[in-house]
Order: C-alpha cells, then sequence, then structure tokens
C-alpha cells in the first residue's frame, strides 16, 4: 500500500512538472532553419554553357548563416542533386565557381553542354538547436527575420528594391501574429551564353526561419525568405534582370524575440 502510495505521489509531481512547463508559455525545443535551392533547367540540349547567378551572400562574403559558401559546397553530394536522383555529385562535364564581380559573388557554372535529363537542383537545409528550454541567452542567436537586410543571408546586389505590401499584423497578449510579413520586389542581373537552347529557366530561393513548440500543441515560427526567377527563350543576351521578391517579418513574435536590436541575427 506506502509503494502504491509513492508511485501515485512520483507520478502526480511528474504530472505537475509536466503541466508548469506547457503552461508557462516560453518556448521548447527552439531552433533555427537555413534552406537554399537552385534550380537550372533546360528544355533542350544546348551548348558551350556560361552561366552567373547570384548566391546568398552577408556583406561581401558568401554565407548562409553562419556557414561560408565555397566551391565545394556546389559538389558536395550532400547538396547537390541529379535527377533521376543518383550517387554522382556532379556530371563531370559541369563545373562550379565562384567569382567576385563587381564586388558582389556569383556562382559561374560552365559546361560544353547540357542535357535536359541533367538539370542542376541544389538542396542544402541546416537545422541548429538551441536548447530544449528557453534561456533568454539564446535570443540573440536567432535568425533575424524582421529586420535581415544587412543581418541575414540575402542575394546580391538588388536593383530597383521596391516595397509592395505591409502588414503590422495581429497583436496577442504575447506578441503578435503577422501572416503577411512585409514583401518587397526587386531585379537581379543574372548572365547567360550558350548556342542551340530554345528555354532555359534558372531560380534560386533561401529561407531563414525561427521555430519552436509552445503549450500542448502550438508550433510557432517566423520566418524572412528571399527568390528570384528567370525564364529565357531563344538565343541569351549576356546581363539579363531576373525578378525577384523578399519577404520578412512573418509568423508568430513573441516578446523574448521583440526585444532583438536592428542589428542582431545570426550574423552577428
Amino acid at each position: 500500500m506506502r509503494c502504491r502510495l509513492l508511485v501515485v505521489l512520483l507520478a502526480l509531481v511528474v504530472a505537475q512538472v509536466f503541466l508548469s512547463g506547457c503552461l508557462s508559455g516560453e518556448p521548447q525545443d527552439l531552433y533555427t532553419y537555413f534552406r537554399y535551392e537552385l534550380s537550372i533547367e533546360t528544355a533542350t540540349p544546348i551548348e558551350n554553357v556560361t552561366l552567373l547567378v547570384p548566391i546568398p551572400t552577408r556583406g561581401d562574403r558568401p554565407v548562409i548563416g553562419h556557414n561560408p559558401i565555397s566551391d565545394a559546397f556546389y559538389t558536395d553530394s550532400g547538396n547537390f542533386q541529379k535527377y533521376p536522383p543518383s550517387p554522382s555529385a556532379l556530371p563531370g562535364h559541369y563545373d562550379f565557381t565562384l567569382i567576385p564581380v563587381d564586388g558582389q559573388y556569383y556562382l559561374r557554372l560552365t559546361a560544353p553542354y547540357m542535357n535536359p535529363a541533367e538539370p542542376i537542383g541544389v538542396r542544402y537545409y541546416n537545422r541548429t538547436s538551441l536548447g530544449d528550454k528557453f534561456r533568454p541567452e539564446v535570443v540573440p542567436r536567432l535568425i533575424e527575420t524582421r529586420h535581415p537586410f544587412g543581418n541575414e543571408s540575402l542575394f546580391s546586389p538588388k536593383q530597383n528594391l521596391t516595397l509592395t505590401a505591409s502588414s503590422s499584423g495581429t497583436p496577442n497578449e504575447r506578441g503578435y501574429y503577422n501572416p503577411e510579413g512585409y514583401r518587397y520586389s526587386y531585379t537581379i542581373p543574372v548572365y547567360a551564353h550558350y548556342e542551340n537552347g530554345t528555354q532555359v529557366s534558372i531560380s534560386s530561393e533561401i529561407e531563414g526561419s525561427n521555430r519552436w513548440l509552445e503549450g500542448f500543441d502550438f508550433a510557432g515560427q517566423n520566418r524572412y525568405s528571399d527568390a528570384y526567377s528567370l525564364t529565357i527563350t531563344g538565343e541569351p543576351q549576356g546581363w539579363m534582370p531576373a525578378e525577384g521578391k523578399v519577404t520578412v517579418g512573418q509568423g508568430d513574435y513573441r516578446e523574448w524575440q521583440l526585444n532583438l536590436s536592428a542589428t542582431s541575427g545570426s550574423g552577428g
């Protein structure tokens, strides 16, 4: 009987600890997440290919969050995806090199030919845990999703950056929720030279988000994203403007994150 009573008391203590964590409102399992993708496809075989495409940078350095980008990044079997899926990281006739152009870094792709059956597909994901329990000292390590310009990885150089939509969000008891965020349009230079092409599509996106669990069943997150795309029809004309869109300040924001300064973020 006494043993049974001890078991019941222990179960009550465990339940109380669990409930206090769920009802405290503090985040649990907090982590940051980066996603970077690049896609290059051709509708027909092309020859003597040279492409220069923008890559994620912060300041004047190629980087995704805290992780620098080098030539080897684009030949890593964990990042490069060939279609159909293959253990080969990179077809032998493709060459990737990072080069500076007017103070900004580009990815230069050269190849004697490119086939529709072998499009370029880079898929990179990085999840960084900030701990199971919330601690105020991890807040400066969050991605600055409200103010990514100058603080986080973005595509450059942006031209004609224009605010196209904005939303201040809906306040709540713990902060505010902004499902739309602030959206900007821009153009960005892309270089293309090849022969015998009919249509080539180039697109790329980077996203940074903060994610956590809260209460019994709430999964919170906020994010920023930057994406551009270009479809070339016929013979390319050298440097051409790709259309881009940046979305910032989208998602759930809690008071503990709103204290971040505009110069905080993962790049700090």
